[in-house]
């Protein structure tokens, strides 16, 4: 089920947090463009809901980003994946009716709406790609988050490949950028934590 993310995320705690302090720098570490080839699907990770079912602008940000990967022909098949916040409907639900605004076909839409992290996000989305067959998938968030997505998916089983949102204000407003690089810091201290402790919980379960 793997394939190499185009470029890696090294798999670890160090390298993913040097690859998050290249990204806050402005470094080119991931492409600006879309990815190359075409991959089986596209997870558009959810963002906040507004009152009354308003897209935040960033996950209207992601929606479109996605909606215009879909019309460029690189994926197929879109994955909103997001649950119910503190406004209803669903982050994938938003996500999908902006979708459907811009032209994609209802069988291209896939939901998923229960997520209520990027881990489960992760978790969910893996299960229901290994039913249909689906072998390779294409992240869609905003640049700092595409490290830890990346963690995410791995820990399922799947190297994906990133699509950043340059275009979210989470990026291209200063202040949004430093708050949510230091939120993404402890995050992965935490994600590294809990998957340390799973695979000791792992091995002593396995000994004699």
């Amino acid at each position: 089920m793997k394939r190499t993310a185009q470029p890696a995320v090294p798999d670890s705690l160090l390298g993913e947090l040097r690859t998050l302090v290249r990204l806050y720098r402005g470094e080119p570490v991931f492409p600006r463009s879309a990815a190359p080839g075409k991959v089986d699907g596209a997870v558009v990770l959810g963002a906040q809901v507004l009152p009354s079912g308003r897209p935040s602008g960033t996950l209207r940000a992601r929606t479109v980003h996605a909606a215009r990967l879909h019309a460029a022909g690189t994926v197929g098949l879109l994955i909103p994946t997001g649950g119910v916040g503190e406004h209803s409907p669903s982050e994938a639900e938003v996500m999908a009716r902006i979708l459907r605004q811009a032209g994609v076909p209802e069988e291209d839409i896939l939901l998923e709406e229960e997520a209520g992290s990027t881990r489960e996000s992760a978790r969910l989305v893996a299960a229901m790609a290994r039913k249909r067959g689906i072998r390779n998938l294409l992240l869609v968030t905003d640049p700092l988050h595409c490290v830890r997505a990346v963690e995410a998916f791995r820990v399922e089983g799947f190297e994906a490949q990133v699509s950043p949102v340059y275009s979210s204000p989470m990026w291209h407003r200063r202040g949004m950028r430093r708050g949510q690089f230091l939120r993404e810091v402890g995050a992965l201290l935490w994600y590294r934590m809990r998957r340390g402790r799973a695979k000791r919980r792992a091995g002593s379960r396995s000994r004699p």
